[in-house]
């Protein structure tokens, strides 16, 4: 599609991919996203729009209004990195310890090229358009801070988008679903407390290893006997502290783990599930627990009437044939409490090189991550007709 659009996003090219270099080179960890954060309100001042930063904690959040009154749009992105050292040998690669292998300095670029490109349109705007710059979405914390901060009471909206660039999917793609778009992330740990002894003289311990040891083989019915077959489920325990010494009976024992689904009742059956049958080894072994869910998500769910309209625009920008529907992927994303709060569509932008494998290159969260560049500009391109379209 040629229009002036299009040409004001094809002579942004080159500044945007500066940009996605730059905050590549600085990625900080959820909650101490200071100096990205600053670059943010800094660039959004420049702007001319209405700045507040600290809205969960590192949040910031820009607001540009419209000429005329109407609804408020909000474009969410996110901006942390992961604890992981880089290992691209890209020219602008971090070496900070950290890294951006998920993408989030993408979505921070588009969000702050929509920003640019609309506010020279606000003559055009029926309407707001509020963007928001979440910290700690690696953690899934990050959103829910923000909302207790006040966001929706402060900027209330009326629709949200927001997209996940991925580079499993060619570039020039587009995956718009009208449902499921990611699944709910939850986290959990479980504190076995025994009674610590001698391993040579187990009668007179308690030893919380063989409870946990139970807990989850036991574990392992809930997906294969209570949920039902057709219903996508994960449940993994993923780390296990305890004991000091190979003939020491450990006092306890902690095992932390993930669980994922599409649906809200089966996320919560499964933890339900999960914390019932840890009770009932731990008594029969006469051991106690601790139960806990450290933080989650739900599943991110489309809103349909707002996924059709995306589906329309990214059908302009690339073509019908490349912006369709996607399988549900089986990561986590706090953009779920947006899109449980606010109408709204989180779209998976195709960022895959077709020579990936040829460059070394690897999926999200591993330190040979890397995506095309070229779907910078076709994200930034959707948010902008996006706002035009629903604001007009």
């Amino acid at each position: 599609m040629k229009d002036e659009i299009s040409e004001i996003i094809n002579s942004k090219i080159s500044s945007l991919k500066e940009t996605r270099r730059f905050f590549h080179n600085i990625p900080e960890l959820g909650f101490k996203e200071f100096k990205t954060s600053k670059e943010i309100l800094r660039r959004l001042e420049d702007l001319g729009l209405e700045v507040e930063y600290g809205i969960g904690e590192t949040g910031v959040v820009g607001k540009l209004i419209g000429k005329y009154d109407g609804p408020t749009l909000m474009i969410r992105a996110d901006i942390d990195g992961l604890p992981i050292d880089e290992n691209t040998n890209l020219d602008f690669s971090s070496n900070n310890g950290n890294m951006h292998a998920c993408g989030h300095d993408g979505h921070i670029t588009m969000a702050l090229g929509a920003a640019e490109i609309l506010s020279k349109l606000k003559s055009k705007l029926h309407g707001n358009i509020v963007f928001v710059f979440q910290p700690a979405e690696e953690i899934v914390q990050g959103a829910l801070a923000m909302i207790k901060d006040g966001l929706f009471e402060k900027y209330p909206a009326n629709r949200v988008i927001g997209t996940h660039l991925w580079n499993q999917v060619p570039c020039g793609q587009v995956g718009i679903n009208d449902s499921t778009v990611f699944a709910g992330a939850d986290q959990f740990r479980i504190t076995v407390q025994g009674k610590g002894g001698h391993g040579a003289m187990p009668h007179i311990a308690i030893d919380p290893i063989i409870t946990l040891s139970q807990i989850i083989n036991m574990s392992q019915t809930i997906v294969s006997r209570e949920i039902a077959p057709n219903e996508m489920s994960v449940l993994t325990f993923g780390q296990v502290h305890g004991g000091t010494a190979p003939n020491v009976i450990a006092d306890s024992v902690v095992v932390e783990g993930t669980l994922r689904s599409y649906r809200n009742d089966v996320q919560k059956n499964i933890m339900d599930s999960l914390k019932r049958i840890s009770k009932n080894v731990a008594d029969a072994t006469r051991a106690n627990i601790n139960f806990e869910r450290i933080h989650g998500a739900p599943p991110v769910i489309n809103e349909p009437k707002v996924a059709n309209s995306i589906a329309r625009i990214s059908s302009l920008i690339v073509g019908e044939e490349n912006a369709t529907s996607i399988e549900p992927i089986s990561v986590g994303d706090d953009m779920a409490e947006f899109l449980n709060r606010v109408p709204g569509t989180y779209f998976i932008l195709g960022a895959g090189f077709k020579d990936a494998e040829s460059r070394g290159i690897e999926s999200h969260h591993n330190s040979k991550f890397d995506y095309d560049e070229n779907c910078l500009p076709i994200g930034t391109e959707i948010f902008v007709r996006s706002a035009l379209d629903y604001l007009s």
